[in-house]
C-alpha cells in the first residue's frame, strides 16, 4: 500500500482558516486541516497505521459532540 486516503463527513459545521478545524493525528503526528476534502496520505510503513480525528474551534479546544474524537486503526500490507 503506497498510499491511505483519509475522507470524513462533517454535520452542522464547517472548517476554515479562521473557525473550526480538524486535527488529524496519524501515528503520533498532529496535522491541521482547515479545508473539507478527502486527502492521500503517503509515506506510512506497513503495519498497523493510526490515525485520530478531533474537531477543535479556533483556539484549538476540542468541540464536545457525540462522535469526538474518532479514532481508527489499519494495517497496511
Amino acid at each position: 500500500t503506497k498510499k491511505l486516503l483519509l475522507d470524513f463527513y462533517l454535520v452542522n459545521t464547517e472548517i476554515s482558516a479562521e473557525g473550526n478545524k480538524v486535527r488529524a493525528t496519524i501515528n503520533g503526528k498532529e496535522f491541521i486541516i482547515n479545508e473539507w476534502a478527502p486527502y492521500y496520505i503517503e509515506g506510512l510503513p506497513l503495519g498497523e497505521v493510526t490515525v485520530k480525528l478531533e474537531l477543535i474551534n479556533a483556539n484549538g479546544a476540542l468541540i464536545d459532540t457525540p462522535f469526538n474524537p474518532v479514532e481508527r486503526k489499519v494495517t497496511l500490507e
